[in-house]
């Protein structure tokens, strides 16, 4: 502090402030809001990004991301993508999708060295990101299911209700 009471700038980087360096170790300053949620799950391409980072362990090459994407979206094989299909993915990952989802705080990524990675907002908010496939419950869905149903028998056990009452005994 000096005499004025004016406090010395440093210069260490704010947690407001992202860090210029390191690019991926930027950080959002909060949880995002249910309006960020809704928006980055509002595009499939960015599910999908969500996706393929559950099923990696840490961070990823950008290229090989973009790859297995392509192929989700063309429904081949990621040896059958083209180099176009490829690039098309990412370039639109690399210039729109992955800067607003670190803005978010769900991913970092680091531009220069071509990496992504989830951060620990992206397991917290991992319930929302459930992909159900057509004809299968939600597991949210299927809970609620399972509890009225224990509840439906803990209720003819008190009411002792055959053939349930030669359970009372266990």
């Amino acid at each position: 502090m000096s005499r004025t009471g004016e406090v010395a700038s440093s210069n260490v980087p704010s947690k407001a402030e992202p860090d210029s360096e390191n690019p991926s170790t930027n950080e959002h300053s909060e949880n995002p809001s249910a309006d960020e949620l809704y928006d980055i799950f509002a595009n499939r391409r960015r599910r999908y990004t969500l996706h393929y980072l559950q099923q990696v362990d840490g961070r990823t090459d950008l290229g090989e991301m973009a790859e297995q994407i392509a192929a989700w979206e063309h429904k081949k094989a990621r040896q059958e993508i083209t180099s176009n299909e490829r690039k098309y993915v990412y370039s639109a990952l690399q210039q729109r999708h992955l800067p607003k989802m670190q803005d978010v705080g769900l991913v970092g990524f680091n531009k220069r060295d071509g990496t992504v990675e989830p951060t620990p907002t992206l397991d917290e908010i991992d319930v929302y990101a459930e992909i159900v496939e057509k004809g299968n419950v939600p597991w949210g869905i299927y809970f609620s299911g399972l509890s009225a149903v224990h509840f439906g028998l803990l209720v003819l056990v008190g009411f002792n209700v055959a053939p349930l009452t030669a359970f009372s005994d266990f």
